[in-house]
């Protein structure tokens, strides 16, 4: 059987392998060896799980760990735990030599990181009692422009109206159960955070060649499994469009 292809994700202009791709090659490597994991601590505010990569004998040979605040971003209000676990082995199979960009962390580690440097420290803390309840997230827009004056109160006023602002974080390459090649992007739309996805074959390669930065596009907003995403059909040419910040990024960056 073909050993499996690294799959590198890159952030910041530094390449780091996924875990996925960490675990596959172990398992091409190793079948009968064992990953083990363990939950340390899974409370209301945060989670800490511990992985242990064995030998043959079922003994460790190395052990990873890794720490989630359920506020640290929408992927952790819902999926803390599992972001979790998944990064506990990717830093135990880093720690083992599975990683060939030679760091223990995540692409995933990473970008969370560099995600809470960006937006400043976060706090878990109650809400001061007489604070006014947070306003509602703009409705879900099927695709026509009910809720267009909400969603573009954050756009750069340089953007035409009938486009939105987009800044990419990260994507992934995915294939539809029928083949058909497609992206999704962890992204934020005139300042709110959601997943933006491209299916248009000749935008595949603009929007890998932008990320991370900003552009300009036209598409439609629709809820996918409950979670308000945009639909990229057209990547508009403005010149005047925010210039992307470049930025230095190296691994004594991560507060881990």
């Amino acid at each position: 059987m073909t050993a499996p292809t690294p799959i590198i994700q890159n952030i910041k202009g530094k390449d780091y392998e996924v875990v996925a791709s960490r675990v596959a090659r172990f398992r091409h490597d190793h079948p009968e060896r064992a990953i083990l994991t363990e939950c340390i601590h899974n409370g209301e505010d945060r989670v800490v799980y511990k992985a242990t990569i064995c030998d043959d004998n079922h003994l460790p040979i190395a052990v990873g760990h890794a720490e989630e605040y359920r506020n640290a971003g929408m992927i952790n209000k819902t999926s803390a735990t599992e972001n979790c676990e998944t990064s506990a082995i990717g830093r135990a199979l880093g720690i083992l030599g599975y990683d060939v960009c030679n760091s223990i962390a995540s692409a995933d580690e990473v970008e969370r990181a560099i995600s809470q440097q960006n937006s400043g420290p976060f706090s878990s803390s109650a809400p001061a009692p007489h604070a006014p309840p947070p306003s509602a997230p703009p409705p879900a827009d099927q695709g026509g422009g009910a809720a267009r004056g909400q969603r573009n109160a954050a756009r750069p006023a340089n953007v035409p109206d009938d486009c939105e602002h987009i800044k990419l974080r990260k994507y992934y390459d995915n294939t539809t159960s029928k083949g058909q090649a497609y992206l999704k992007c962890f992204a934020d739309v005139n300042g709110e955070d959601m997943d933006v996805v491209c299916w248009e074959d000749a935008l595949l390669q603009q929007v890998r060649d932008a990320c991370p930065g900003e552009l300009v596009g036209k598409g439609e907003f629709d809820t996918f499994r409950g979670k308000r995403r945009f639909k990229l059909t057209e990547i508009v040419d403005n010149s005047e469009q925010p210039p992307v910040k470049e930025e230095m990024f190296n691994d004594s960056d991560i507060p881990f």
